[in-house]
């Protein structure tokens, strides 16, 4: 029986998206860089962008300018 991804595991996801791209704590991406790591992978998209929501819960993330997703320091301690 297949099981489906945690809220952490989702939020790996999207700091692995980070990590694909070299970001550095205070650095930005756009939602679609993390769409597209994510079609490469193989990973559903939705998983990621809650990946994204729980990962801000745990001030992991925040939002930046223009509608993009900012790495914060603690998110980087994850990395």
């Amino acid at each position: 029986m297949a099981t489906l991804p945690t809220d952490i595991e989702k939020a790996r996801m999207a700091l692995d998206t980070f990590k694909h791209f070299g970001t550095r704590p205070g650095e930005v991406l756009m939602l679609q860089n993390f769409l597209a790591v994510a079609m490469k992978k193989g990973w559903r998209t939705t998983d990621v962008v809650e990946g994204l929501e729980y990962g801000s819960s745990q001030g992991w993330f925040e939002e930046g300018p223009n509608h993009t997703i900012r790495l914060t320091a603690a998110g980087y301690d994850q990395i």
